[in-house]
């Protein structure tokens, strides 16, 4: 990528961002990023400011994922665009800061943070950005779409929450799709054809399709995630979120080779060492960590970090240190 800020990531994701760039060549470049790594389109500033956006990107044998920031702006997927770059694709643009609004042919929709739409990409639209952005954006094929869902398209946008209550057909799956999403694109997901197993059928079950075991284990793992400060997490309150039984839970948990009470202990240890790694881990108590983190006591913590990690809390802090 000429000029840019390009670089390789952890487990294949690619950072683009204009920072340093001439001003001048900007938007021309990120016109250029974006028509080869998502979709194509036009961009433009408001009052004639500097573009400042970065993008990270994961691209799959059928999926392309991205998080994409930037400053006040506008971008126009036009006739010549798709013209010039067709997508033969449905995107789903999640909104985490800014809001925005989305012109398409029927209307226009106003999208806030926790808020995501669904369209076909080769259908004309214009987006706005008048306090800048923060988003996720999933790219599936037409194709592999029209099997999810036995749908050939969208001739409509889809708008659906993704932060609190569950949306779609089953409790928790928009939820579920943008924290997977989120995973994957910080670095934390190592098998990419599970990865796209999981979001395929996260989409599908939103979409009111039906969603295979990938889906369901997806959604749980969303559930735990989000509340392992409750000590009262249980397996019934996960499986009533991932919209099945609590004996099609173990089920599942047990296929992927591992239990519902494995996956809880396994998320709230995997969050523990990554406070410690942080660069404020110097400042934590392991009794707030531990108590925050939804352990009965600190002493339960410590021992079953000891047998995960092979070593103590306070010694993989120190060797972090």
């Amino acid at each position: 990528m000429t000029q840019a800020t390009a670089g390789m990531r952890p487990h294949g994701l690619t950072r683009f961002s204009t920072a340093g760039l001439p001003g001048a060549h900007r938007i021309q470049l990120w016109e250029e990023h974006n028509a080869r790594a998502l979709v194509g389109l036009e961009a433009r500033t408001l009052s004639g400011a500097v573009l400042e956006a970065s993008e990270l990107n994961l691209i799959l044998p059928r999926l392309q994922l991205a998080q994409v920031t930037g400053t006040p702006h506008i971008v126009e997927r036009s006739a010549r665009q798709i013209a010039e770059y067709p997508a033969e694709s449905v995107v789903a643009y999640f909104a985490l800061e800014g809001e925005g609004f989305f012109y398409h042919r029927d209307g226009c929709e106003i999208l806030q943070p926790g808020q995501a739409i669904l369209y076909d990409a080769d259908q004309p639209f214009l987006r706005g950005f008048s306090h800048g952005l923060k988003e996720l954006a999933l790219k599936v094929p037409r194709r592999t779409f029209s099997e999810l869902t036995g749908r050939s398209g969208l001739n409509r946008p889809q708008v659906f929450g993704f932060r609190g209550a569950g949306s779609g057909s089953q409790p928790g799956s928009a939820e579920a799709l943008a924290q997977v999403l989120g995973r994957a694109l910080s670095g934390r997901s190592t098998d990419w054809d599970q990865l796209e197993t999981s979001v395929l059928d996260l989409l599908a079950r939103l979409l009111g399709a039906d969603g295979g075991p990938a889906g369901h284990l997806a959604a749980a793992q969303a559930y735990i995630d989000a509340h392992l400060a409750d000590p009262q997490l249980s397996a019934g309150r996960i499986a009533a979120a991932a919209g099945i039984s609590d004996r099609q839970l173990s089920r599942v948990f047990a296929e992927a080779g591992s239990s519902v009470p494995g996956a809880i202990l396994d998320a709230r240890l995997q969050a523990a060492r990554r406070q410690l790694k942080s660069p404020d881990a110097a400042r934590l108590k392991l009794g707030d960590l531990s108590a925050a983190l939804g352990f009965a006591s600190q002493a339960h913590f410590s021992r079953s970090y000891k047998e995960k990690f092979g070593l103590s809390p306070l010694q993989d802090r120190k060797a972090t240190s």
